[in-house]
């Protein structure tokens, strides 16, 4: 992987510089000659926050402001689509490009700065960095905390590599660390507090490039040290997450399991649902920080994995003749949301034991030829923000009961999107 800086059409620099002078008048500055701390109080500014969506047939970035209802900036991309992911801090948009082996990244403006006493939130033009990461087939994408993890799979004959960088790292165009592997693998890793658990590929595989084992790696002052290669095996290894007790990953055979709670993280494995379809495996696991039980997918099957418990997996009801095109937690993990090809989205109250409500139309039926829908979360609200089928519209939607608040019409075609902007964790201290 290698970190380059190129030039790009963005904004004059001075530009930002007065949209964050501008915002400041208007919601008050903060402490000057005339102005004592006990004063400055800071500004807090209140967003619907900016949705990242990129336009299919113009190949652009678009950011897109939620308060407005207006295009604010688009930044035309050469190359394949992308993938688009939010940083750790939601500033960000992670702009992945696998076949053309580079990651980018578009500043959406909206960000908190620690002013000691106090935080204050700015509200600037976007902008597209010239800060970008390149490295052969950067594919899996994830985010924990103040981390996010690139996982480069190369290919035969070149090794794999884990890109770390938090929002910080992003602005200031540099990585919190890098970690090349012994070869080449469809992987995946992530940083959680100073460990790194990251997947392993044995060379004498070679019917597939899927790993199956995961390592561990302590992490300080920017390198990764090799710690344990965890003995339970995870054959046909694909999809992680993590919540604050476990990180789990699916395995062709089961869930493998490592407590985050415990010291040397011991792990252990599950084995596949009784009820799942045969030569079924969970490829997806979806989880989230204040949620106790976590979400594994195989197929069209969705499983809640609650690891503390007999038996370990509830298998959620869902429609067999209806295809599910997008799912995930809301901001809170109050809520697990399902999108089905029919246009439907069912929901399910994470805390009355996953039970299942009223389905609700929030998008057009998906057709043979048609584009399917996109789902992505607000970290501000408990708002959903659906990517219409064809990518014509955006429909905003209530995370907890489904209601639709708005329907938003783009004047071009998006066929992906992510939320970035100020996240509901961020407080400010007077």
């Amino acid at each position: 992987m290698s970190v380059s800086k190129t030039s790009s059409s963005t904004p004059p620099r001075y530009g930002r510089l007065l949209c964050a002078v501008s915002v400041a008048l208007l919601l008050g500055a903060c402490s000057d000659s005339s102005t004592s701390e006990e004063e400055d109080t800071g500004a807090s500014i209140d967003s619907a926050g900016r949705l990242a969506l990129f336009d299919s047939e113009e190949s652009a970035v678009v950011v897109y402001d939620l308060d407005t209802e207006s295009e604010l900036q688009r930044f035309a991309l050469t190359g394949d689509q992308p993938s688009l992911y939010a940083s750790p801090d939601k500033r960000y948009a992670v702009v992945v490009q696998r076949n053309d082996n580079q990651v980018s990244f578009v500043d959406s403006g909206l960000y908190t700065e620690d002013h000691v006493d106090h935080l204050h939130d700015y509200a600037e033009d976007p902008v597209m960095l010239d800060f970008t990461l390149s490295g052969i087939r950067p594919t899996h994408y994830s985010a924990f905390e103040e981390y996010g993890s690139v996982f480069f799979d190369a290919e035969e004959g070149a090794t794999s590599t884990v890109t770390v960088l938090s929002d910080a790292d992003i602005g200031a165009g540099s990585v919190t660390g890098e970690l090349t592997l012994a070869n080449n693998m469809h992987g995946a890793a992530r940083l959680i507090d100073d460990t790194l658990f990251a997947t392993y590929r044995d060379p004498s595989i070679t019917d597939t490039t899927l790993p199956a084992a995961v390592e561990r790696y302590s992490f300080e002052d920017g390198s990764f040290t090799f710690e344990h290669r965890y003995e339970e095996a995870c054959p046909l290894l694909h999809g992680h997450a993590s919540n604050e007790s476990y990180i789990a990953f699916g395995c062709g055979d089961g869930t493998l399991l490592i407590d985050l709670t415990e010291e040397d993280y011991p792990a252990r494995k599950l084995p596949n649902p009784e009820s799942i379809a045969e030569e079924g495996r969970i490829g997806t696991v979806i989880a989230h920080e204040e949620a106790d039980e976590l979400v594994g997918v195989a197929g069209q099957q969705v499983f809640v994995i609650d690891p503390n418990n007999e038996p370990a997996y509830q298998e959620l009801s869902f429609p067999s003749e209806v295809s599910k095109v997008a799912q995930g937690f809301n901001v809170d993990g109050e809520t697990y949301y399902i999108l089905g090809d029919d246009g439907m989205l069912y929901l399910y109250d994470v805390e009355a034991q996953w039970a299942a409500l009223e389905p609700v139309a929030v998008a057009d039926s998906v057709g043979e030829d048609d584009a399917s829908p996109r789902v992505v979360s607000s970290a501000a609200a408990e708002r959903l923000y659906v990517l219409n089928t064809n990518g014509q519209k955006v429909i905003e939607v209530d995370s907890l009961d489904g209601s639709i608040v708005r329907t938003l019409d783009l004047d071009f075609t998006a066929s992906a999107v992510t939320w970035l902007g100020l996240s509901e964790s961020h407080d400010h201290q007077n």
